[in-house]
C-alpha cells in the first residue's frame, strides 16, 4: 500500500489508491494541544502523541499551533501522516510513504526522513517499509503532461514557501533553482493584522486562512464581507511573485520551454497577462505535487 502526502504549512494533501482508483483529499495542517482539565464532549477525536493529546485537522483550526517553521514539520509530521492514514482507512502493512520537502529546508532532509521511520500515535506503531522524499515542486514536474524537453521551470506557490525549480531534459538543475519564504503566508499574516486592528480580535493563522478562502467573517452574528480587501491583497502578492522571479531568473524564464504555475497560489495568477511559455498544471492545482509524488 502506498500513501503520498504533501505536507504544506496550510493544508496536507493526500493521495492513495483504493479499489483500483486513485483518491485525493486534503485537511488543514492544524494541530491543537488538548487541555488536560477540559472535559471532551461530542465527537471530537484526540490523538496521543509523545505523551500529549492533540486535536488534528478541521477541529483544531481555531486553536492551532503556528505551523510556519521546519521544527513544526519535523516534530509533527508523524502525527499528520497517522491522521491521513486513518482518514484514508488504508492497510499499513508494507506501507510506502512518498512526501516532499522544500529545497529551502533540503539540508534537513535526513532529519525529516528519520522522523517518520517510526510513527507512534495512540500507542499504535507504524513502521513504513519505504520512504521517498521529493523536492517540493518535483511532484508537479512529474505530473505535468506537456513536453518536458529542454528547460522547464516549476513554480510552486505554497502556504509558507515559494519554490522555483529548474529542469533541463528531465533532470533537476539545483544550481538554478531557489526557494523563499514568500508564500501565501504573507496574505494570511496581513489578514491576522487587519482583523486585530479593525475588530480587536486575535485569530490564529489557520482561522485567517479560513477567512481568506471564504471571503468573510462572522462577527457577533453579523457576516462581514472582506472579499474586496482579499482580492486586493491577492493582486499585490501575485505582482510581488512575478517580480521576484524576473529579478532572480529572468534569462531562465526567457529560455524556458514552459514555466509551470501550480500550488494553491496559482489560482490568483489565472487572470494575469503572462508570457506565452507559461502553463498551468492540471486542476485542482494544489493536488499536482501529491499526484506526482504518488506516481514518481
Amino acid at each position: 500500500m502506498k500513501l503520498a502526502i504533501d505536507i504544506g504549512y496550510g493544508d496536507c494533501k493526500v493521495a492513495y489508491e483504493k479499489d483500483g482508483k486513485l483518491n485525493f483529499f486534503k485537511f488543514p495542517t492544524a494541530i491543537q494541544r488538548a487541555k488536560t482539565n477540559f472535559a471532551s464532549f461530542g465527537d471530537e477525536e484526540l490523538y496521543e502523541f509523545k505523551g500529549t493529546k492533540y486535536k488534528v485537522g478541521e477541529q483544531a483550526v481555531n486553536g492551532a499551533l503556528s505551523t510556519r517553521n521546519l521544527d513544526f514539520l519535523i516534530k509533527y509530521t508523524p502525527l499528520l501522516i497517522y491522521y491521513a492514514i486513518k482518514k484514508a482507512n488504508i492497510d499499513t502493512e508494507n506501507l510506502e510513504i512518498a512526501t516532499g520537502l522544500s529545497i529551502l529546508n533540503w539540508s534537513e532532509v535526513d532529519n525529516f526522513s528519520n522522523a517518520i521511520r517510526t510513527i507512534n500515535v495512540n500507542n499504535e506503531i507504524i513502521a513504513p517499509a519505504n520512504i521517498k522524499v521529493f523536492a517540493q515542486g518535483q511532484g508537479i514536474f512529474i505530473d505535468y503532461q506537456g513536453n518536458k524537453n529542454g528547460i522547464i521551470v516549476v513554480t510552486d506557490i505554497g502556504y509558507n514557501t515559494f519554490d522555483f525549480l529548474v529542469f533541463e531534459d528531465g533532470k533537476p538543475k539545483p544550481e538554478l533553482s531557489f526557494a523563499t519564504e514568500r508564500g501565501l503566508n504573507i496574505l494570511i499574516e496581513e489578514i491576522v493584522n487587519i482583523i486585530k486592528q479593525k475588530y480587536d480580535w486575535t485569530i490564529t493563522e489557520q482561522k485567517a486562512k479560513d477567512i481568506f478562502i471564504k471571503g468573510y467573517i462572522e462577527n457577533f452574528g453579523k457576516r462581514v464581507d472582506l472579499s474586496d480587501m482579499i482580492e486586493e491583497l491577492k493582486g499585490y502578492y501575485t505582482d510581488e511573485i512575478l517580480n521576484e522571479m524576473k529579478a532572480q531568473r529572468l534569462n531562465i524564464l526567457r529560455e524556458a520551454q514552459a514555466v509551470i504555475f501550480s500550488g494553491g497560489g496559482a489560482y490568483y495568477l489565472e487572470q494575469k497577462e503572462l508570457p506565452s511559455n507559461v502553463a498551468f498544471s492540471k486542476k485542482p492545482y494544489e493536488f499536482a505535487n501529491v499526484k506526482g509524488y504518488y506516481n514518481g
